[in-house]
């Protein structure tokens, strides 16, 4: 059986995500690891068995035997690390959202595509099954023209505060907008024109934390259908999940409804706690973790081994963070944004 050999840039919470996905996937061998915490990097190579790792990027690449890289770096820091990988005639897979600027984006894409090298973005959710089946009814007509879709992913305030050091890099509205943002594209098949945003709050910044509380932006797509997303970042700690995920579309025939956060399908109730445990994203059993977000990883391997196009190209994600840029400038100047094709 055809391996490849797999790296991965940033070992932190996604990170690990990525390891664990290579290490668990029989046509994936997991070469090395970087990162610039020599501790943590140390410690993730002796969980999983990893051979080389390294603290600078740049001596990892000069691996031949390496041929994909997985970049899990923090939002921002996705550019110089992508257009190395495409340089060093690396495969790759970069963590959404694929850059925080539209011009790092672009490059990052182009670069790809210069190099002939496969460029995939994890936007895991188009393998999220709910979504799946949304899609399969959208592309049967049976739920007609899309009308209206709404769309909300938070986050309890510990995401800002205490998961993600860099949150200031960042945003909700990069962070989860980014994962609904594309969702919504994919689902419609369509491009959106037109956005106007809203951001506000104090809460963050009355913690130290200088970024916006929430974010909520209107999007007419060119096909006529509107979308609403609201992401915030102040959830309370105490909520039994660390997100909110809710997704409504309705069409001129029909309509589908997900609750992706708060499903009672497992229930679990200790002296001090309350937890809806993961069933579909990340789910231990005898052979491992499995979960949707494993098989975008898995994915991935798949479409360099087999060719074809992989699940999220470098395109989507230009496009998503074009939008996620749009919607930052109408916030900015309080009016409506237009979007070029």
């Amino acid at each position: 059986m055809n391996r490849l050999n797999v790296a991965v840039v940033g070992t932190g919470l996604f990170g690990e995500r990525h390891l664990q996905a290579y290490s668990s996937y029989d046509r994936a061998r997991l070469m090395a690891a970087c990162d610039i915490n020599p501790n943590r990097v140390q410690a993730m190579a002796s969980k999983y068995d990893i051979p080389n790792t390294y603290t600078d990027y740049r001596d990892m690449l000069d691996d031949d035997e390496v041929n994909a890289v997985s970049i899990a770096t923090p939002d921002h820091l996705h550019r110089e690390v992508a257009i190395a990988c495409a340089q060093a005639g690396k495969h790759i897979l970069v963590e959404k959202p694929l850059a925080t600027a539209v011009e790092d984006a672009r490059a990052i894409s182009d670069a790809a595509a210069e190099a002939g090298v496969t460029l995939m973005v994890d936007f895991h959710n188009r393998l999220n099954p709910p979504f799946i089946n949304i899609k399969a009814s959208l592309d049967s007509g049976e739920l007609g023209d899309v009308i209206h879709v709404y769309a909300r992913l938070s986050n309890t305030i510990n995401v800002p505060m205490k998961m993600l050091s860099w949150s200031t890099k960042s945003s909700a509205l990069w962070f989860l907008g980014s994962h609904t943002i594309d969702l919504v594209r994919w689902l419609l098949n369509d491009n959106p024109v037109t956005v106007f945003g809203m951001s506000g709050g104090g809460v963050l910044r009355s913690k130290g934390l200088a970024c916006f509380d929430v974010y909520l932006a209107t999007v007419r797509f060119s096909r006529g259908a509107t979308a609403v997303f609201e992401n915030a970042w102040i959830l309370p700690a105490s909520q039994p999940s660390v997100k909110d995920f809710t997704f409504e579309l309705l069409g001129s025939r029909g309509a589908m409804y997900v609750d992706a956060a708060n499903n009672r399908l497992l229930q679990k109730y200790t002296d001090n706690a309350a937890a809806f445990p993961d069933m579909l994203a990340a789910v231990s059993t005898p052979r491992g973790t499995k979960g949707f977000v494993f098989e975008s990883i898995h994915h991935f391997v798949d479409r360099v081994l087999d060719g074809g196009v992989p699940l999220a190209t470098g395109e989507d994600g230009v496009w998503a963070t074009k939008i996620i840029s749009a919607i930052e400038e109408s916030c900015r100047i309080g009016a409506p944004v237009q979007i070029e094709a």
